[in-house]
C-alpha cells in the first residue's frame, strides 16, 4: 500500500513538472498519447538482506520523456528534480518524437 502511495505521489510530481496530465504509467499499446508528455513503468524491487531478513527496499521506474522538440527543456532539466535520478542510454528519435530515458528511485 505504501508503493502505491508514493507512485501517485511521483504521478502528481511528474504532472506537475511537464505542467500537463500527459504523465502516463504503464499505458495500454492503443491509448493515443499527446505530445509533450512522460511514460512511466515500475522496475522489480531492489531489495538488501541481513542476517536472512529484508531490512532495506529500493523501488525504481523507468521513465520516458517523449516530445516533438529535440530540444525540449524537460529532457536536461528533468534530473535536477529529483534526489536519485540518472540518464539511462542515450537519446534517440523516432516516429518523429524524441525520447529520453532515466532511471528514477523514489
Amino acid at each position: 500500500m505504501a508503493r502505491e502511495r508514493r507512485r501517485l505521489e511521483l504521478h502528481e510530481k511528474l504532472c506537475e513538472l511537464l505542467g500537463s496530465r500527459n504523465v502516463y504509467y504503464q499505458p495500454p499499446s492503443n491509448i493515443k498519447m499527446k505530445y509533450p508528455c512522460i511514460v512511466y513503468h515500475p522496475n522489480p524491487s531492489e531489495d538488501r538482506y541481513a542476517d536472512n531478513l529484508r531490512y532495506l527496499v529500493y523501488y525504481s521506474y523507468n521513465v520516458q520523456i517523449i516530445a516533438h522538440d529535440p530540444e525540449y527543456s524537460l529532457f536536461d532539466s528533468f534530473p535536477d528534480n529529483f534526489m536519485f535520478c540518472t540518464e539511462n542510454a542515450s537519446r534517440f528519435e523516432s516516429e518523429n518524437l524524441n525520447h529520453t530515458n532515466y532511471k528514477l528511485y523514489y
